[in-house]
């Protein structure tokens, strides 16, 4: 297998020297003037959601000029004629014609789904572009609607656990996690950077909380897997852009969506929302309450967002967000496999005694500012602020925080036309502080330790400038360069060191210094239909803040970031617009990974370990039917698969070098499972009715670092069946039956993970830990919904 992957490496190396000679050499001989004569600049965005659609064919009405748009749905059109009227096809949307009234002012152009889209989109390999995937709404609508965790599990290479029904998630992406608690990924914070509606839900520290966000009320997801976009600080898990849902065009609705199901589920949504031409807005309240099949595990969510959306302007438009929210999840801790397996609705003690809960009460918003300056060149410029209150006692103490988080973002693009090529590029930048105020005690049961109160005044900033450059050749081939410039820094005022009060004024800072990761992409497309690809790719992931403190208060001052170089090739593409598939070939190798050590009673983080995440992923959607007057108007197969053979390469339990030190080298790393597969079906009726079908496979995975201890090999079922239809013009009707687990299967949500069996199990199993499994429901779990909107004329 090594030497497979040193030559898939090799290969990827040449294929991006050659195709940046290429661009090179086509830049020094292009002498070709910008094409000025009739011009038509914009944007091309999702309807529904707002997202920008890449690769959308714009073509002046009637002739065969046309321009593609880029990554950021962004086109310059220019034609030796006057351009009166043009026209945007995408596949997956229903094309739309456009009159050109003022062809200086830009033109934003919103595309509605087609009538065969349905969800499963993102294993159609259509609109993603290379290492990225995207969900839309209607895939979130596969079943309740109310999380994102089946969605994004059927997106290859992208693995979603959470803790608590509906909180502490975690998305890991190709197999990457970072060390966040000692050497288990056992804390929020996931390696990949998170943002809603441009709002950094990550905060400076390197922490995400997404208890508070309200995914039934998202229009689009994107994940960008591994550091292979330089846009948003290269973190090595990637990236995951959340878009919350945008109006209709042209129309008025209010409406009431409810969802119920078992075990006490209630979900109650009310929405306004409005469009025209100039400006549109969405005014959402949400209440949900579950109470779960465990003791102590209920779930409350309350959610108030405002978003609008304006055109400032011919040049100009302002788009803001504005959410509170509060959460209240329960948590009824771990249990041992022979709970697990028994299928028992079991709670560990020690969560149970101390009320064990994650109780946030938050608000997030911001105003961003689109400018188009000229043809040639637009701005985006966004301020942003978070506050998030947190009361949480856990198993063996608790903790009290504050998080204040505020920055900004801008954004220059520059897009051009010339004989040979579109050029396509952006350079911006990226600040933002977080202030964090907590305070608690941790109470290790077992000696030496006795209770540690802690109370901390800390500051974190993340600051990063990044480019990205594309250069799209007529010829089918581009080549894509960037790099981010990365800055990470804490500071940290103990108010207690030694669990005794400590100079307040005392302030530790720790500096990262400047980071570069740079990354290169080659492309050649066939047409519309198909491309194939390689890309270099480089990224960092800071130690979380609570990393750098050791247990005794004391900063270290040494401490690294996780390092990473990814190597992919792929290749996606249609035929005949009915079969569409892709797939990747990846390479993430990790080091300085980041682990505990104790000396002398004192718990703190070193780096000491490499791991390699070597993978593929597919994906194929065939659209088996599609006449949209029948009865039966479309029928759509889909399957995704993800292999990833993720191992430690050299990887210790601590940085001692003792003889209770561990070697871990050549183990499977923990919680990755090494296959993975989603099937599914969508079908459509013409008279309103739909069906989904879901088959979820996940491997059995390693929860010790010495490959001791597994746990078993899983799978899930789940269906719904959806109606919907107009009464009278002004109201539509939307009902829907469905379950998940329609089979009854034993399955995990979530898995502790460290060196030994002995530091997971509880004590009656041989162990000093709180157990290793969060089970999810073994029963079959129902839920119906009920909507209705009224449109206003």
């Amino acid at each position: 297998m090594a030497h497979r992957w040193h030559f898939l490496r090799q290969l990827i190396r040449s294929s991006a020297a050659t195709a940046v000679l290429a661009g090179i050499l086509t830049l020094t001989l292009q002498v070709s003037t910008l094409q000025a004569q009739g011009s038509v600049r914009g944007t091309v965005v999702d309807g529904q959601s707002g997202a920008p659609i890449a690769g959308a064919l714009v073509s002046v009405t009637g002739t065969p000029s046309h321009v593609t748009t880029t990554d950021s749905g962004t086109f310059v059109l220019a034609s030796s004629a006057m351009i009166t009227s043009i026209t945007v096809v995408r596949v997956g949307y229903a094309g739309r014609t456009v009159t050109v009234t003022d062809a200086s002012a830009p033109l934003r152009i919103a595309l509605t789904g087609a009538p065969t889209e349905l969800p499963g989109i993102q294993v159609t390999a259509t609109r993603p572009e290379p290492s990225t995937a995207e969900i839309t709404r209607n895939d979130l609508d596969r079943t309740s609607g109310l999380s994102i965790i089946d969605a994004l599990n059927t997106v290859p290479g992208v693995f979603m656990q959470t803790r608590t029904p509906f909180g502490a998630a975690h998305i890991d992406i190709r197999g990457y996690y970072p060390s966040v608690s000692g050497n288990s990924p056992n804390s929020n914070g996931m390696g990949a950077d998170v943002f809603l509606n441009g709002i950094p839900i990550t905060d400076a520290s390197g922490t995400t909380v997404l208890d508070d966000v309200d995914f039934a009320r998202l229009g689009d997801v994107q994940i960008i897997k591994g550091p292979a976009s330089s846009m948003f600080g290269s973190a090595i898990g990637g990236t995951v852009l959340m878009t919350t849902a945008r109006p209709e065009p042209d129309q008025t609705s209010l409406s009431q969506q409810l969802v119920g199901g078992g075990n006490g589920l209630l979900r109650s949504t009310t929405s306004l929302q409005g469009a025209n031409g100039a400006s549109d807005y969405v005014l959402d309240y949400g209440y949900q309450t579950y109470n779960s099949w465990r003791p102590h595990s209920q779930s409350q969510k309350q959610y108030a967002t405002a978003t609008g959306d304006f055109q400032a302007g011919a040049k100009q438009s302002l788009t803001t967000y504005f959410s509170y929210n509060k959460s209240y999840e329960e948590l009824a801790g771990e249990i041992d496999s022979t709970d697990f397996y028994s299928r028992k609705p079991v709670s560990d003690a020690n969560y149970l005694a101390n009320n064990s809960h994650i109780q946030l009460t938050s608000f997030f918003t911001g105003v961003g500012d689109t400018y188009h300056i000229n043809a040639h060149f637009d701005n985006e410029t966004s301020v942003f602020g978070s506050g998030r209150f947190a009361n949480q006692p856990f198993a063996h103490g608790y903790t009290d925080a504050t998080d204040f988080n505020f920055g900004a973002r801008s954004v220059l693009g520059y897009t051009a036309r010339t004989s040979s090529m579109d050029v396509h590029g952006t350079v911006g930048t990226m600040v933002q502080r977080s202030n964090v105020t907590s305070n608690g005690v941790f109470i290790v049961p077992a000696p030496p330790f006795a209770e540690r109160p802690s109370a901390s005044e800390n500051y974190a900033v993340n600051w990063y400038a990044f480019t990205e450059w594309k250069f799209s050749f007529h010829s089918g081939m581009s080549v894509e360069a960037g790099a981010s410039l990365i800055n990470d820094a804490f500071a940290v005022q103990n108010l207690l060191k030694n669990s005794l009060l400590f100079d307040t004024t005392s302030v530790e800072r720790k500096s990262f210094g400047w980071l570069f990761a740079p990354r290169i992409e080659a492309q050649q497309r066939f047409g519309h239909a198909a491309l194939l690809y390689a890309s270099v790719s480089t990224g960092y992931t800071p130690p979380l803040l609570t990393n750098v403190v050791a247990s005794d208060g004391t900063i270290d001052t040494g401490l690294k970031p996780e390092h990473a170089v990814q190597y992919e090739v792929g290749a996606q593409g249609t035929i005949a617009g009915h079969l569409s598939g892709q797939v990747a070939l990846f390479d993430l190798d990790n080091t300085n990974k980041l682990v505990s050590q104790t000396v002398t009673s004192v718990t703190s983080t070193t780096n000491v370990g490499e791991q390699r995440n070597e993978g593929a992923e597919l994906s194929a959607s065939w659209l088996a039917l599609s006449k949209p007057g029948a009865m039966l108007s479309m029928v759509r197969p889909w399957a995704s698969y993800t292999y990833t053979n993720a191992k430690y390469i050299s990887f210790k339990s601590d940085n001692n070098n003792t003889a209770t030190t561990v070697d871990f080298s050549g183990n499977y790393a923990a919680r990755v499972p090494k296959d993975r597969y989603a099937l599914g079906i969508d079908a459509a009726t013409r008279n309103g009715f739909s069906l989904n079908g879901t088959y979820q496979y996940v491997d059995r995975v390693p929860v010790t670092f010495d490959n001791s201890t597994w746990v078993h090999s899983y799978s899930l079922l789940g269906a719904k069946l959806g109606y919907t239809t107009r009464v009278h013009d002004m109201w539509q009707l939307n009902v829907a039956v469905g379950g998940d687990n329609l089979t009854g299967n034993t399955y995990y949500t979530f898995l502790f993970v460290g060196p030994n069996y002995k530091g997971l199990a509880q004590g009656p199993d041989g162990g000093t830990g709180d157990g290793y499994i969060l089970p999810g429901n073994p029963s079959a779990q129902l839920y119906a919904s009920l909507g209705l909107t009224y449109l206003f004329k």
